[in-house]
């Protein structure tokens, strides 16, 4: 029989959230530190603490998607929990990886569900696309220097220099 495996919503839904909202307000308050005073220490500082809840951030998400792939382990899931969390690490490759970790476990979860005859809603799979696009277009927003392919420039064109 297969382990239970027990999620718990509000860890990480408020650590995610909470860590990525920390993440900005330290970010945002390293600006102004620098902006206010010459005094260039209390900027650095401030942008090694919202590092660190970035970092953070990442982490809890890398357990979430390691548990969400763990729990639905039966022999017919395209990867493996390691491998789910452990590729999103890796630079460029995590562009693909990405819609596979989380758009495939929607699909592989909805069809995990129907063979095991468990009566619960089907994880709406274009939710899960649209967060993997999203991602892609907020990170290429954010490295818009860089000529990183994402699939979300099949869908949105838009001219990055005015970004």
């Amino acid at each position: 029989m297969q382990e239970r495996v027990v999620l718990s919503k509000g860890f990480f839904l408020g650590s995610f959230l909470g860590s990525f909202v920390l993440f900005i307000i330290l970010y945002i308050l390293g600006f102004v530190a620098i902006a206010a005073t010459e005094e260039v220490l209390w900027g650095v500082l401030f942008f090694i603490l919202a590092l660190l809840a970035l970092i953070y951030s990442g982490v809890i998400m890398a357990i979430l998607v390691y548990k969400m792939w763990k729990a639905i382990q039966d022999g017919y899931a395209r990867t493996t929990p390691g491998k789910a969390a452990g590729f999103l690490f890796i630079p460029f490759f995590n562009y693909y990886w990405i819609f596979q970790a989380i758009w495939g476990f929607s699909v592989d979860y909805n069809a995990y569900i129907e063979r095991h005859s468990i009566a619960v809603n089907k994880l709406p799979t274009s939710l899960f696309f649209n967060l993997c696009n999203s991602s892609c277009i907020i990170d290429s927003a954010i490295f818009r220097d860089t000529d990183i392919p994402c699939s979300s420039y099949y869908f949105y064109d838009f001219d990055s220099s005015n970004l």
